[in-house]
């Protein structure tokens, strides 16, 4: 870096920056009634580095850092500098006194500095192995994930926040050393990163009336501290007579189930035509508002009987169980959504499965809520029933508290659509992820052990006892986790209800995913509109728009009418919109470049298994926590330490051995079979 290239992008050298400058910001306010604990400066700060992969040895190694501390960026190329400036900014620190750098990806960062820095447990905090939320440096350096705050990618949320800095392009393939002499480019592309991020940082805090003592660790945070808030004037002797005891959390965790994502099995890998796609609007927010909820003491049935299933079904009283089932098969050998999923079910004998789901079965053993044991009955018959444990609860609405939260995120997000100013689009996408963080909030397990992290063992479990940590928990917490397995089981309940509508009226079902259902024919959803949009209406769950039209929750809403539509499974699937345009939605590829490599290799006709996708399949991180040594490089000698190696990925489709062998015999039945009853006669 030359003493042009500094000057021309008014660069610091990590020697020229005067650490006074943090001793004399002030600090910031605290948390309303807090005043013990660390003590923030009010300085926004950020850090990245760059570093060169070599392939050869598929490692790499940082070769410049960068660090913007307010107005003032700090540019150095080897670690010793980096250190002995952290060092100088912690000798002008108090006691408790700290400043809070953020870095966008804290993981990758982290995983250089491990090399260089010795860390202890107390000073690493991560959400798993490998997912750094935070760590601290020399007692008075705080460096955040940005990414954990903003759930979304760094090009996003700079242009989201519309700053001036924005992420430039680099081409990753060249070779730079620690000695490399950058040009202006290559400069502005490293330094936009971080002075974007504290722009876009500190237009969030001025927009929310934060600051970094008071914003979340995580985009969650958000949710959880409105929740509580809400929930300071609800009674805590009722509240804690509803928390479920350790031994009821273990069946409600087994119950735990997340969103219902399948296709039909009779028209996998197929090109289908004039395909309907409805989606339900905000479904999660709409069975929060509309659904009701274990809102009692557990109690022990005593009774463990099929009959007293019914009784408490016609009573309206939700149940948790433990049940084997015997001679399990499906009613209607055609349903196309089984809903019995492999992985919530234990001690399979003689199963036979459609992607995941069990078509039929010798016996196994499940844990389910009341919810899920009507769709069981609804869908399967089996010859024998043995139920271990049993627990029952009564129904009721969530607390208003809680439910006038997601009202009124909903209202937001609804007024906003549609927005026409720079702060009218930042609103409506923060109370946009915010109403989705709900869901989020409500089904995080209250027992997760801590992950430390030291030189000696890396990234450990704390071992901690989970009864202990589950009791510890529910002193402080106001959300009940049996609130948040029924959400979840409720939105599949509603799905459910979809499928059934389409199959009612003579559709044919497709393929499902959450909150959507895609499928063959002309069905009219008017009586289902009807009956959730009264609901959302008796409820508060509706909003109006800045024209002044009413949404209610819950109501179906036409996504799309597709001229062409395959799936080959679960989160595999791509379609042709009436304009001729390819769109694909399949987990670890990227849609928009996918789309593009799959257009050119034939469209839907391609997409096979064995296919593959080469520019669409991102990239994958190869970790490395022992020092390589010296790399004798061609132009000179470079110590590689820790780091992350990132290599390009591909993305091949495929099925399992099992699943091809079911569709094998499907596509046999469908096309041998011409007396087929009913809905699959039309492609024959």
């Amino acid at each position: 870096m030359s003493d042009r290239d500094s000057r021309s992008l008014h660069i610091l050298k990590p020697s020229e920056y005067d650490v006074r400058k943090i001793r004399r910001a002030k600090l910031c306010t605290r948390k309303k009634g807090k005043q013990r604990g660390k003590r923030y400066k009010d300085i926004v700060a950020a850090f990245d580095i760059e570093t060169t992969n070599v392939d050869e040895i598929e490692r790499s190694f940082m070769y410049i850092w960068q660090m913007q501390i307010e107005d003032d960026t700090v540019v150095g190329r080897t670690w010793e500098e980096f250190l002995d400036l952290l060092e100088k900014i912690a000798s002008v620190l108090h006691k408790d006194q700290y400043l809070c750098v953020y870095i966008f990806n804290a993981s990758f960062e982290f995983q250089f500095l491990r090399g260089v820095y010795r860390f202890e447990d107390r000073e690493v905090f991560a959400g798993d192995r490998r997912d750094v939320i935070k760590f601290e440096m020399f007692d008075h350096i705080e460096f955040r994930c940005a990414y954990h705050l903003t759930n979304m990618s760094l090009r996003r949320f700079l242009k989201q926040m519309n700053v001036a800095d924005q992420k430039t392009e680099l081409d990753y393939s060249v070779y730079r050393y620690p000695w490399t002499k950058l040009t202006d480019e290559e400069l502005l592309y490293c330094v936009n990163d971080v002075r974007g991020l504290v722009e876009a940082l500190r237009k969030k805090m001025e927009k929310e009336g934060t600051n970094v003592q008071t914003i979340p660790l995580t985009s969650t945070g958000y949710v959880r501290k409105a929740v509580k808030r809400s929930m300071d004037n609800y009674n805590r002797q009722q509240l804690h007579d509803l928390l479920p005891s350790y031994d009821v959390y273990l069946l409600l965790r087994e119950a735990f189930r997340g969103g219902n994502v399948h296709g039909n099995r009779w028209y996998s890998g197929e090109i289908l035509h004039d395909v309907k796609s409805y989606d339900r609007v905000s479904s999660y927010p709409d069975v929060m508002i509309n659904g009701e909820y274990p809102m009692g003491p557990w109690i022990e049935e005593p009774q463990k009987t099929l009959r007293r299933l019914v009784e408490l079904i016609k009573r309206h009283r939700p149940f948790l169980m433990r049940i084997a089932l015997t001679g399990v098969r499906m009613k209607d050998k055609y349903e196309g959504c089984p809903y019995l999923s492999r992985d919530k079910c234990r001690m399979i004998k003689g199963g036979r499965f459609d992607n995941g789901r069990i078509l039929e079965a010798e016996y196994f053993e499940t844990t389910v809520t009341d919810i899920d044991w009507k769709i069981i009955l609804d869908q399967y018959v089996f010859d024998e029933a043995v139920i271990f444990d049993l627990l029952s609860s009564k129904y009721g609405k969530l607390p208003e508290q809680i439910r006038d939260v997601v009202k009124d995120y909903y209202r937001k997000k609804t007024v906003l659509k549609g927005a026409e100013t720079e702060e009218e689009a930042y609103q409506y996408a923060r109370s946009k992820e915010l109403l989705n963080s709900c869901y989020g909030m409500m089904v995080q397990d209250p027992v997760k052990e801590s992950i430390l992290f030291n030189d000696e063992e890396g990234f450990h479990a704390s071992g901690e006892d989970p009864r202990k940590l589950y009791e510890k928990q529910m002193k402080k917490t106001v959300l009940s986790y049996a609130w948040g397995v029924f959400v979840a089981a409720e939105a599949r309940a509603e799905l459910w209800q979809m499928i059934k509508e389409v199959e009612k009226q003579g559709g044919e079902f497709l393929y499902c995913d959450t909150d959507s259902v895609k499928f063959f024919g002309d069905v009219d959803f008017f009586d289902y509109d009807l009956e959730h949009q009264a609901a959302s209406i008796a409820n508060g769950g509706t909003a109006f728009d800045r024209h002044g039209v009413e949404h209610p929750l819950g109501v179906l809403d036409l996504d799309g009418t597709y001229k062409e539509f395959k799936f080959l499974g679960a989160k595999k699937y791509a379609y042709v919109d009436m304009d001729g345009k390819l769109h694909i939605t399949i987990a670890g590829v990227d849609k928009k470049i996918g789309a593009e490599e799959l257009a050119e290799a034939g469209g839907l006709e391609a997409m096979k298994d064995g296919f593959t996708f080469r520019k669409a399949g991102g990239t994958e991180s190869l970790y490395f926590d022992e020092p390589f040594g010296i790399w004798h490089s061609p132009e000179g000698d470079v110590e590689i330490l820790t780091g992350i190696y990132i290599r390009p990925s591909t993305y091949t489709l495929g099925s399992t051995a099992e699943y091809i062998m079911l569709l094998e015999y499907v596509r046999e039945l469908k096309y041998s079979d011409r007396l087929m009853p009913g809905l699959y006669e039309r492609n024959l």
